[in-house]
């Protein structure tokens, strides 16, 4: 009978662990990146691959740097893949595009495996007529190869206005489809396995999802669970096996600044504590969510470095990427297209000291449940 209230009390301690340590994470501005308050706005210093002309959409963390996609015409060249310095924002150089032909853009969003390898892909607006692309680069200095190109396994579909890369051997590659042209199928996403060069449309019985809610936000939260926003104040999270999906739950973003253009994400794990950074394609605001409960996102924290009027962002594209620095920080990464490139640090409390105010909880809960008289009638059995 007394180890029943031990457990009770063991549960308690670690629900207390658990939230405490989410709720104590602090966002502060990156001062070393832009113009040292966080915030690489559009075209600073003269740069000519972050403007308001809507070219740039993509950007990824990897290999210690930022990789952003640029259409910007600079001198005749409009197909960029930008190394930029995470520290600082500086332009560090760009990667070979000289294999790069094809698409409605030809370059558009990026994503980064465990393994550094960096994807590129291109947008098609109908993927029969115009193949989808994926390209890969193995290193910051190799020339590119095409990872996929085909029909993202949904002919006829909108793909390549957003990326989410996962693992690095045997990486699987997500990509939303969006919502015109209309036609069955394209409430989903593709998964591509650059490996074999194949892409699977996952397949849901039913809706929701609807057409293009995995579009513009999409990310892994691990190898068969992925998570989508079209930007109707939630996201839709789901898991996959071969071509069938499961919706799982479909949240609503909790966000105290209002969420109905909330729609990109990133999701990481920092300290054991399951984060989600969501940024709104309007004031450019970014917020963290705890989901260690994916369908019961819990608000943290919230920044933004931006300052002054900002260039709508029509087309409600950009990209979150984050950077884990040490065991309980990261750097976190956020554009939303003409607004710039915000950066911020993200600190999670060290898991050591709330322990042992958990195991704390735990023995003088136990301790009490020891003391406690055994009733007359038990004693007699």
């Amino acid at each position: 009978m007394r180890a029943i209230p031990r457990l009770g009390a063991v549960v308690v301690s670690l629900l207390v662990l658990a939230h405490a340590q989410a709720d104590g994470i602090t966002m502060a501005p990156l001062s070393t990146f832009g113009g040292g308050d966080g915030w690489l706005a559009p075209g600073e210093g003269g740069y000519a691959y972050l403007g308001t002309a809507n070219n740039e959409r993509g950007l990824a963390f990897g290999n210690g740097h930022l990789y952003l996609v640029s259409r910007a015409n600079v001198s005749g060249n409009a197909n960029n893949i930008r190394i930029l310095d995470a520290l600082t924002g500086s332009d560090l150089g760009g990667l070979n595009n000289s294999l790069i032909t094809g698409g409605t853009f030809p370059v558009n969003a990026a994503g980064v495996g465990s393994d550094g390898s960096i994807y590129v892909a291109n947008l098609t607006t109908q993927s029969t007529t115009t193949a989808f692309k994926i390209y890969r680069w193995a290193t910051e200095a190799a020339v590119p190869t095409v990872a996929y190109s085909g029909d993202a396994g949904l002919p006829g579909a909108r793909v390549g206005d957003d990326l989410a890369v996962y693992g690095g051997s045997g990486t699987k590659i997500a990509a939303g489809f969006g919502s015109s042209p209309s036609i069955a199928g394209n409430n989903s996403y593709s998964i591509i396995d650059p490996t074999a060069s194949s892409a699977t449309a996952i397949a849901f019985t039913s809706t929701p999802p609807n057409a293009g809610d995995f579009r513009l936000g999409l990310t892994f939260f691990d190898q068969t669970h992925v998570a989508g926003a079209q930007g109707s104040s939630l996201y839709r999270y789901t898991s996959y096996s071969g071509s069938s999906g499961t919706l799982i739950a479909s949240p609503a973003i909790p966000d105290p600044s209002g969420a109905t253009a909330d729609r990109l994400l990133a999701y990481v794990q920092i300290s054991g504590v399951s984060l989600l950074a969501v940024q709104s394609i309007g004031d450019s605001h970014v917020s963290i969510y705890d989901v260690s409960d994916p369908s019961t996102p819990l608000f943290l924290a919230t920044g933004n470095t931006t300052t002054g009027t900002l260039v709508a962002n029509g087309n409600g594209t950009g990209a979150v990427a984050w950077d884990i620095t040490g065991p309980t920080t990261a750097n976190l990464y956020a554009m939303s297209t003409n607004q710039g490139i915000q950066a911020f640090t993200v600190t999670v409390p060290e898991p050591a000291s709330i322990a042992l105010l958990a195991l704390g909880l735990s023995v003088g809960l136990s301790r009490r449940t020891r003391r406690r008289p055994i009733p007359a009638q038990a004693r007699r059995g």
